[in-house]
């Protein structure tokens, strides 16, 4: 498999691979490099290498979090700087948290030569923020995983066939999507001005489930249920909510006391929450008007709906 680039051997073109490995080829074929270890850059890492790229390097501020990531790819760590790492890469991906990859860019950025495709991956921001990367002749490329990673292994395991939102210059996109093609993902271009709102939509299908299953195991717990039971129990229910979403839609698939015009039982909700867990009583009650909103698309008769807001609004 493709081995890390030695600080040396840029200017000797690149390393053999051994045969076996189904390899990026022609123009494709560029050593990229990372800076920032964590889960994001774990993965996209250990799937470039993979997929035959000769991998530049892996640095980040803590090493240890580089030295999982050699561990995963069964290389020999080596300890690098930023520069050593930018130096080297055809493509340098900033995988580091938002607020970082401004700094980090400026940091490293007169260590990259012209044509070299700077990238990062970050859900909130577009390409604009690799300001000056143009004038000084280097691509960009956003490139954000619809997806959640919570450990290195798992995120490796994830990537692959997820769908990927993406903006950049030509260059950028260009390799990009080959990249996105070989892990088997969808490609959405999300563009600079759409790009918060896009990390939004990604919020609520993803974070906002953790804070709903962590409301009802809150709730289980003014019962006696332990959280980890709870878990045990809500799971296969979530999990079934979300095979019917991906099979028939969020709308068409709602079900439950508002989709059925059960205004009583709604009301019974909110007395014991407002009564025992308060602080969830607001997020029942924004989220049960959505409800609403839903079920009258589905067909919800007026005179239900109505009976429906008078409890919710009460």
């Amino acid at each position: 498999m493709a081995a890390p680039v030695s600080a040396k051997s840029r200017a000797r073109g690149p390393r053999s691979v051994p045969s076996g490995i189904r390899h990026s080829t022609g123009a494709e074929r560029k050593r990229v490099g990372f800076i920032g270890a964590g889960r994001v850059g774990c993965a996209l890492a250990w799937h470039c290498r993979r997929l035959g790229y000769p991998i530049a390097g892996v640095t980040d501020v803590k090493p240890k979090q580089a030295w999982v990531v050699y561990g995963l790819m069964k290389e020999k760590y080596e300890r690098l700087s930023s520069r050593d790492v930018a130096a080297e890469s055809d493509v340098l991906f900033l995988t580091v948290p938002d607020t970082h990859i401004v700094p980090v860019f400026e940091s490293v950025r007169k260590w990259l030569i012209p044509g070299t495709i700077a990238a990062h991956c970050s859900g909130a921001f577009g390409p604009e923020v690799l300001a000056g990367a143009r004038e000084q002749g280097l691509g960009t490329l956003a490139l954000h995983p619809v997806q959640s990673f919570f450990s290195h292994s798992q995120a490796i395991r994830s990537l692959p066939g997820s769908f990927f939102a993406a903006d950049g210059a030509v260059s950028g996109l260009r390799f990009g999507r080959h990249l996105v093609r070989q892990l088997r993902g969808g490609w959405l271009r999300v563009h600079g001005t759409d790009r918060a709102l896009y990390h939004a939509m990604c919020v609520f299908a993803s974070n906002f489930v953790n804070g709903l299953l962590d409301a009802a195991e809150e709730i289980a717990r003014e019962f006696g249920v332990s959280r980890r039971r709870a878990g045990l129990m809500l799971v296969p229910l979530a999990r079934t909510v979300l095979e019917n979403i991906a099979e028939q839609g969020a709308g068409p698939s709602l079900t439950g006391p508002v989709e059925r015009g059960d205004a009583l039982t709604v009301a019974a909700h909110l007395r014991e929450l407002e009564r025992r867990t308060p602080n969830l009583a607001p997020m029942y009650r924004i989220l049960s008007q959505r409800l609403v909103e839903m079920a009258a698309k589905k067909g919800l008769d007026g005179a239900a709906v109505r009976r429906l807001k008078q409890v919710l609004e009460g």
